[in-house]
């Protein structure tokens, strides 16, 4: 069985102490962002740990019967959310690997006191719209908005409901999360030229450090807005042991999504 072995994009290996992966994270994103307790220190702490490791592990035994043989991974990636310029979706954790012979891709979205967005997708539309008219006829800010409804709701606008009132940053993670590559080197290619993975899991793990409790109803929150996109988007809602899974299928590939909360 490979280990896990997790990257930055510059090749950096992060797994040895929490050190080396504090390190690594501000080689590719802004020092700013990592504060001992919050969700990019506890992520780090977590798999440097070893416990992020048993945690998935646990997850796949329980998915599938099995662990899922890890082939790479890496901190801080950039999924391409769609052709346009701009905003790509920043994975907090991405993981590639095989269970079988199916290919996995997971992408880990970490959190303590962060939120899902400021904005519904109806909020992010008129914000777009109003960008357009008057900073940049050009900019394509509303397409993308249009475009991630679509994917999930053929027909519909951001206008409509149930797309309207759902967080538009969820539909962000799970459009550029859907749409990853099976491998690390086939996320490099265009969306037009990759090949997807046959499986996809998004786990979105909320960490109760002593921050969490600093404003619990940002976690309840954030709990309701899960829940709301993943049933509106008709994930059927499954038991595996003591954990709840969103599971769907879409264009023939396996999704599973949970929110969990992990005492650390």
């Amino acid at each position: 069985m490979k280990s896990l072995i997790i990257k930055n994009k510059l090749g950096r290996d992060l797994t040895g102490n929490i050190q080396a992966w504090e390190q690594g994270f501000i080689e590719v994103d802004q020092e700013i962002h990592w504060s001992v307790g919050y969700s990019a220190q506890s992520l780090g702490k977590f798999f440097t740990d070893g416990l992020g490791n048993l945690w998935l592990d646990n997850l796949s035994n329980a998915l599938f019967g099995s662990t899922i043989e890890y082939e790479a991974a890496e901190i801080e990636h950039k999924s391409t959310l769609d052709s346009y310029r701009g905003m790509q979706r920043m994975q907090d954790l991405a993981i590639w690997g095989t269970i079988g012979n199916k290919s996995v891709f997971i992408a880990i979205e970490a959190k303590v006191l962060e939120s899902f967005g400021n904005y519904s997708v109806r909020d992010e539309y008129e914000l777009a719209l109003q960008y357009k008219r008057m900073k940049n006829q050009n900019s394509k800010k509303p397409n993308r908005v249009e475009d991630v409804v679509k994917f999930f709701f053929p027909g519909l606008t951001p206008y409509d409901e149930p797309a309207c009132d759902l967080r538009y940053q969820l539909f962000h993670y799970f459009k550029a999360s859907v749409l990853e590559g099976k491998t690390i080197n086939e996320s490099k290619k265009s969306l037009t030229r990759r090949t997807l993975p046959d499986i996809v899991i998004l786990p979105v793990m909320v960490f109760k450090t002593k921050h969490y409790f600093d404003n619990t109803k940002i976690a309840d929150q954030n709990k309701k807005d899960y829940y709301a996109f993943c049933k509106a988007l008709g994930f059927a809602e499954k038991s595996f042991g003591n954990r709840t899974v969103f599971c769907k299928e879409i264009n023939s590939r396996e999704i599973y999504t949970l929110y969990e909360e992990i005492s650390i």
